[in-house]
């Protein structure tokens, strides 16, 4: 079994590649080096890092963004995002390479080389964003690659973990073990761009970094890190156990229901402690929302703004409220807090098609869809495909109408609208040497009555959710 290194050819990871292959041989290391294309230089530095990698024997593979739909690997730069996003994107797409690699070779371990020094930059990014306690804890030392799996994979697998060994030490430190051992490093340039504000910190905290009553040095950033993470795991047992009795996650839909009262009138229990409720409403924003970062606090305060109105003047209060990707549904008479994800803009969510039976896929970065045929044999070839609710309509809006009046005749359990749209319809493809049709099975969380000889032929469909919560949650699984 592979490990992946993930080397851009910087101090850090180079000593990480050193590290680990010491550590378990070079034989068990995968390294691999995404070359974003940035910088006219870039290719060339990629290779030279794949000449270091063999001379430490360890198997190396670059791959290249490709920014304009061509390709090339000249550089193209005129198609980049715009500056304001280039970052977030881009470490989207190497996560998206990264987790393609774990696919191919069935790698299950990512080891990246973020040292002590990433860490004080991240926690002074989220102090920036107000992201709360969670965010200024920093990174940790394992996070599931979840924003980023690959679109399609065997449906017995998961996606893979990130590790980050280095955490604790200091880039001192590996610049050290780099030049003892003679590993040669690049120098990215692109770092001390001041457009970015990670660049923007880094100068800061080495600007600092030899003042030892400096707020801004990596050791006093550090241990603001451990003070948040030890103010964490108090609010962590708290939160768990708050969760354990007030919340349901439906893995089905994605989406988490949080009791409204504590059982007479007022405020739930699990809302009563500013510090426990922010932390339960980011457990449940990041739950459904799967992004690689903590919601930022003033986000959560809409939703406890939204809360407190609603308990003030509940005949008055707004219906729902939107925030990091999140919608929160007021309480009705069947049911308490209803989390989902907000509604997507039309065309936001990419459709998957042509997928083989037997695989999943991750669906909107959050659900995890996979499709099996358990039946006879079907006529001809057959795939199955994942689309929006909206695309859905626009192909098949008469099936799907009467998929809805069906359901409700039956009385059967329907989500409410907005939960509706954030779902994905399941179709299955059928092509022979004449003609190729393609049939929603599942829509509304329902298997299509419409059409009886693909559900009794035995087409097993599963739904579940990425995310995950650190502490118990009553999870219903359909």
């Amino acid at each position: 079994m592979y490990i992946v290194l993930a080397i851009s050819g910087g101090a850090d990871s180079m000593a990480l590649a050193y590290a680990v292959s010491r550590a378990v041989g070079p034989n068990k290391c995968y390294a691999l080096t995404v070359d974003h294309g940035f910088r006219s230089e870039s290719s060339r530095e990629a290779k030279d890092v794949s000449r270091l990698m063999q001379h430490l024997g360890i198997t190396h593979e670059i791959r290249r963004l490709d920014w304009d739909g061509t390709g090339s690997s000249k550089g193209n730069t005129t198609s980049l995002p715009p500056v304001q996003r280039l970052e977030e994107i881009a470490r989207e797409r190497r996560y998206a390479e990264i987790a393609g690699v774990c696919h191919k070779h069935g790698i299950g371990a990512v080891l990246t080389g973020h040292h002590a020094g990433d860490q004080a930059e991240t926690f002074l990014l989220r102090l920036l964003r107000q992201s709360g306690i969670y965010g200024m804890a920093g990174m940790a030392l394992q996070t599931p690659l979840i924003a980023a799996a690959p679109r399609e994979w065997p449906s017995t697998t998961m996606p893979a973990v990130i590790v980050r060994p280095l955490l604790q030490f200091k880039k001192e430190a590996l610049y050290e073990i780099c030049k003892t051992q003679g590993i040669r490093w690049h120098e990215d340039a692109s770092n001390k761009d001041a457009r970015f504000r990670r660049n923007q910190l880094r100068q800061l905290i080495g600007a600092k970094s030899k003042d030892p009553k400096s707020p801004f040095n990596v050791d006093s950033l550090l241990r603001m890190c451990d003070i948040m993470q030890g103010h964490r795991e108090y609010i962590n047992q708290e939160v768990g156990r708050h969760l354990a009795s007030s919340a349901k996650f439906d893995t089905s839909s994605g989406t988490v229901e949080l009791a409204a009262t504590d059982g007479k009138r007022g405020l739930p229990l699990w809302a009563t402690n500013a510090a426990v409720r922010e932390r339960v409403l980011a457990d449940v924003v990041s739950w459904i929302n799967c992004k690689g970062h903590p919601p930022e606090l003033a986000h959560l305060q809409q939703f406890s703004k939204a809360l407190d109105s609603y308990y003030r003047q509940p005949s008055v209060a707004a219906a729902a409220v939107s925030a990091a990707g999140v919608t929160a549904i007021s309480p009705s008479s069947r049911r308490g807090w209803l989390f989902c994800r907000q509604a997507p803009r039309p065309g936001e969510i990419a459709p998957h098609e042509e997928l083989a039976l037997g695989s999943s896929v991750v669906w909107d970065k959050r659900l995890i869809v996979s499709a099996s045929w358990l039946g006879n044999q079907l006529p001809g070839s057959a795939t199955w495909c994942l689309y929006s609710l909206d695309d859905a309509m626009r192909r098949w809006h008469g099936q799907i109408s009467e998929h809805r009046n069906q359901l409700k005749r039956a009385r059967k359990r329907l989500e409410p609208h907005m939960v509706q749209v954030t779902q994905p319809v399941v179709c299955i493809r059928i092509a022979d040497t004449s003609s190729a049709q393609t049939y929603p099975v599942l829509a509304l969380g329902h298997v299509l009555e419409s059409r009886p000889e693909m559900a009794a032929s035995g087409i097993d469909i599963a739904i579940r959710a990425l995310g995950k919560v650190g502490s118990a949650a009553n999870e219903i699984v359909r």
